[in-house]
């Protein structure tokens, strides 16, 4: 004790009280305090990522929080009881009141009992009877006493339960611990006793570096929230510091007046007596204001303590956030370079395509394949640069896939299609090909559909556009396509002679006219199919007019079969057709049939 009051009163004074001047409502606004601050901490002491400083700053607060009541509790017996408030209840003043009569009275019943008792062993016989009766009377008063008593002492614990019976500081004290039930001292038990929910490992679970912009831009935000949670945490604990250290001012002045005073007694010569009844007195009150000193310094210690632990765990805090933050920025530079890259590859794709691929067609194709490769790879990047959980987001894609690939059948459908379409054997703009029965000449191949300008039965514009899916192609229905460098088509022309014509001389001369008529225009055609196959791998005979003759009921049938030019092709007809008539003419044993003049027709 004299180690204790030395370093007391070494300390600077801070007032010159007496006696400690702490009034009931800062005891009780220190301890709501320390019950909001021990609450709040326990919301937010798992922002730490470590588990150590977590553990340390519950057992650190929980002990702060009891140290608290029992700092309550001894300051309740220095403030004096005219000082402490009364129950709320209006008539729990008059229940004690009544209550004290009530055992007062039965006291005064029971001493006069003993005494009725002694006279009545040391009484003559003829006075016992009197004193027997008086003592039944005395113990029906009893009885009646204590009947009164436990009525009152029932209305006084039903009124406490009410939140009225308690009166005074003490009172409040158990109220308010009973608000927080981790802060109750079990007999024998220790604060590290306490029952507590295991508390959640918050800390990110794969490191900064290898995680995504999007898990980076989360951790960047949680560990901002969570700093600045416990940011506000500390500046409460410092709100705390300091109202601990204004309580312990009074205290401290009081136990410095008290040593000085001890100091001045034991250096006087007055009477003995009298000083060593103050020093008694002295001695006494000491004892009561260390009671409160003691734990008040020791919660100051504990939430000093705690203070640090926040401190650490703001560093820590401070770092991840540091930390996520450059990982999140160099990831970011990284998913811009990535991108600035593949945008420049796909300059110098665009260019290289317009300087080396002088085809229209094949500029074209190499384009498109550009827009979707260098799609595919922005989106490629993008996805490496943001997703982490690669796991996930293949299962992600799995199910997006297979309803995507369900919703949009016919259009995938139509895109795989295109790249069928723009093959070596595919179609181009120009081509004439025949689709579910419909021929036209393609004016554009998208990736999705085709258009086609419709052409008429003597292959000519009919002014309307046709429009197919690209899917037309897995149709069971065949599609006709002109081979290129070919411009010529197949004519049928069909006429009969007589039956008394001459049938081998009519056959010598038809074809021979035919022949002569197809020299005019033939070298254009053998032209044709030269270059018909440059293209292609298979051996294809020269276009050349074909004959046949027959015998019908109507007589001798002559078919002739000639390709024609595309654009010449009226004028080559005409050219036939003239050739057969002149032959037929000059030929007397040659005449036609009621019904045999010529008859041309587009074969293919």
């Amino acid at each position: 004790m004299g180690g204790l009051v030395a370093a007391l009163a070494a300390l600077p004074a801070i007032g010159a009280a007496q006696q400690a001047n702490i009034r009931v409502d800062d005891v009780t606004d220190h301890l709501q305090q320390t019950i909001a601050w021990y609450r709040h901490l326990q919301g937010v002491e798992q922002a730490s990522s470590d588990l150590l400083i977590r553990e340390s700053v519950h057992q650190a607060s929980l002990k702060g929080l009891q140290l608290a009541f029992d700092f309550a509790r001894a300051e309740a017996g220095l403030i004096a009881p005219e000082a402490q408030p009364q129950g709320s209840n209006p008539g729990s003043g008059n229940l004690q009141q009544a209550l004290v009569r009530a055992a007062d009275r039965v006291t005064n019943l029971e001493l006069r009992l003993s005494t009725v008792e002694a006279s009545l062993a040391k009484a003559p016989g003829s006075q016992r009877a009197a004193l027997e009766a008086q003592r039944k009377e005395i113990l029906a008063e009893i009885d009646l006493a204590k009947e009164i008593q436990t009525t009152i002492q029932t209305l006084v614990t039903f009124s406490g339960n009410l939140g009225g019976g308690g009166s005074g500081l003490a009172a409040q004290i158990d109220e308010l611990e009973r608000s927080v039930p981790e802060a109750m001292h079990q007999k024998g038990a220790t604060a590290a006793a306490s029952p507590r929910a295991p508390a959640a490992n918050t800390a990110v679970q794969t490191p900064p570096e290898s995680r995504g912009i999007v898990g980076l831009i989360g951790d960047v935000l949680s560990v901002h929230a969570r700093r600045s949670q416990v940011l506000d945490l500390r500046k409460e604990t410092d709100a705390l510091i300091a109202s601990i250290t204004k309580l312990r001012a009074p205290l401290l002045n009081e136990i410095r007046a008290s040593t000085r005073r001890a100091d001045e007694i034991g250096a006087s010569t007055g009477d003995a007596s009298d000083a060593q009844k103050e020093l008694t007195g002295l001695s006494a009150r000491f004892k009561q204001v260390s009671k409160a000193m003691v734990p008040l310094s020791e919660q100051n210690i504990a939430v000093g303590s705690t203070r640090g632990y926040l401190q650490e765990s703001i560093d820590d805090l401070s770092d991840d956030f540091s930390k996520a933050g450059r990982y999140l920025l160099l990831r970011a530079i990284m998913l811009a370079a990535a991108i600035f890259v593949i945008l420049g590859l796909s300059e110098v794709w665009r260019r290289a395509t317009f300087r080396y691929v002088s085809d229209t067609r094949r500029r074209r194709q190499f384009l498109m394949l550009r827009r979707v490769v260098v799609t595919g790879a922005v989106i490629f990047a993008a996805v490496m640069g943001f997703v982490t959980e690669f796991g996930s987001l293949a299962t992600y894609a799995g199910f997006v896939t297979a309803g995507l690939a369900v919703a949009l059948q016919n259009p995938i459908l139509s895109v795989v299609a295109y790249f069928f379409l723009i093959g070596r054997y595919g179609i181009r703009v120009g081509d004439r090909v025949t689709i579910s029965g419909v021929t036209g000449e393609v004016i554009e191949i998208g990736m999705v559909r085709i258009y086609l300008m419709e052409l008429g039965p003597d292959l000519r514009s009919t002014g309307r556009v046709v429009v197919f899916s690209n899917s037309v192609i897995f149709q069971p229905s065949a599609l006709y396509k002109q081979m290129p460098g070919l411009d010529y088509v197949w004519h049928t022309a069909t006429l009969t002679l007589s039956s008394d014509s001459d049938a081998q001389l009519a056959e010598t001369k038809l074809k021979s006219a035919v022949d002569a008529a197809y020299q005019q225009y033939g070298e254009r055609i053998v032209r044709q199919h030269r270059t018909f196959e440059q293209s292609i791998d298979v051996d294809v005979s020269a276009p050349r007019p074909e004959t046949r003759l027959r015998f019908t009921d109507a007589g001798i049938e002559f078919i002739v079969r000639y390709p024609a030019e595309l654009k010449q092709a009226a004028a080559t007809d005409d050219r036939v057709m003239k050739a057969l008539y002149d032959a037929i003419e000059g030929e007397p044993k040659l005449k036609f049939a009621p019904s045999g003049r010529p008859k041309v027709q587009m074969a293919a």
